[in-house]
């Protein structure tokens, strides 16, 4: 079976590139209803030629589609990817796809995420053609709202993760053979400072800085976050690569905090301002971690200094995060012995601060994150792919997921 993969993926660079242009060419920004519908049934298209049952599901803003093969094993399989990119309509009569001399393709979401969308489409006909069906049912789901995320998303989300034993999340790749072992989960917090207004120079007696106790609460705020690991201009990616440092995130600290948006409706230094407001970003590495600093940020609103002042702290955990647990270390080992064994390949593992759908998969089932296509400069307009990654990856891909149905 082995042979019959690769053999058959060497044989197809030609079609995926093609099949690569026509996607990347169809506008399907965020909030593009139009747009990902034509993208999502492209993809329904290529997937029905593998004999796949396709389910469109629809809310005012995208297209979602949800793709189902059945084999004749015992486990069932989630995939996900994405159709949908930060791009406005337009952008792909500006900027058509190309390839250039060098190999790499350009065009409006070629790497996010599309390169890897048509990606897993070849490695499921590879795996078909060479006669694999070790497998209950592989669930093949392009979002249509990965960028801006909705409650359809995470809802759908939700539903397939719990059909299925495992997930792997198709998206952007990191690169020479990088992928994602752990991400962090979001929370979000609003914390609103009531105190008492008046005139700074005949009431200061009688009144109650509502902004002088939302200093103290968010220097609380911030020394529950994890230390930093020194001068930010240490840490660069410039800075690091001076070093010969390769940076896999292993500088993101633990746990973040960010008060990114503070306000009050009082806009003269001569009122002690009545109120005052902050907004909150907390990311974690680990479900532990997050639960306990939902519970000592909700704390700190009893804990006022300044007298006459109330705190109230709305808010909490979002989307937890993607951790890796010891079968997520078994889907690693898979795939680095693969990549070892059939190219020579080292993988390393990264970790992300940001958020995927292998967030909310991981809640539910193992997930192993960022198998696609290798790219460069997502969201801006010299977005690229390596299309030298295109094969090996996606035989990577498909042989992957035929071992790990031997494993759980």
């Amino acid at each position: 079976m082995k042979d019959t993969i690769k053999e058959y993926l060497a044989g197809q660079y030609d079609a995926y590139v093609k099949d690569l242009e026509t996607l990347t060419n169809i506008d399907s920004g965020n909030g593009d209803l139009q747009g990902t519908e034509a993208a999502n049934k492209f993809v329904a298209e290529k997937m029905q030629e593998l004999g796949a049952v396709t389910e469109f599901r629809y809310n005012d803003r995208a297209c979602h589609l949800i793709s189902r093969l059945k084999g004749s094993g015992k486990l069932s399989i989630l995939l996900v990817a994405h159709v949908d990119t930060v791009f406005n309509r337009g952008e792909a009569a500006k900027r058509p796809f190309k390839v250039d001399e060098n190999g790499f393709a350009w065009g409006p979401g070629v790497g996010d995420d599309k390169a890897t969308v048509v990606e897993v489409i070849y490695g499921l006909k590879a795996l078909l053609k060479a006669g694999f069906s070790d497998f209950k049912e592989i669930i093949y789901y392009t979002n249509g709202e990965e960028e801006g995320g909705s409650p359809t998303a995470e809802a759908i989300v939700a539903e397939l993760s719990q059909q299925a034993d495992f997930a792997v999340i198709m998206d952007v790749a990191r690169p020479n053979w990088g992928i994602v072992t752990q991400r962090k989960g979001n929370a979000k917090y609003k914390v609103q400072v009531t105190g008492i207004g008046g005139h700074h120079g005949n009431a200061s007696q009688h009144c109650a800085n509502a902004i002088h106790q939302l200093a103290y609460t968010i220097t609380e705020l911030h020394k529950l976050a994890s230390p930093m690991p020194g001068d930010p201009a240490d840490f660069t990616a410039k800075a690091l690569a001076d070093r010969g440092i390769v940076d896999s995130g292993q500088f993101i600290p633990q746990n973040t905090v960010n008060v990114g948006v503070i306000g009050s409706t009082n806009d003269k230094i001569s009122v002690i301002p009545g109120d005052a407001y902050c907004e909150v970003n907390v990311r974690c590495f680990s479900v532990a971690e997050q639960e306990r600093l939902d519970r000592e940020i909700k704390a700190l609103a009893d804990k006022a200094v300044v007298a006459g002042t109330k705190v109230e702290i709305t808010g909490g955990i979002v989307t937890g995060p993607m951790e890796k647990t010891p079968q997520v270390q078994k889907m690693v080992d898979v795939y680095s012995r693969i990549v070892r064994d059939e190219f020579g390949g080292n993988v390393t593992e990264w970790v992300a601060g940001g958020l995927t759908d292998g967030n909310r998969t991981a809640k539910y089932i193992p997930t192993l994150d960022a198998l696609g296509v290798e790219n460069y400069d997502e969201h801006t307009d010299h977005e690229s792919v390596d299309l030298k990654t295109a094969v090996p990856r996606t035989t990577a891909f498909a042989l992957t997921l035929a071992e790990l149905t031997k494993i759980f």
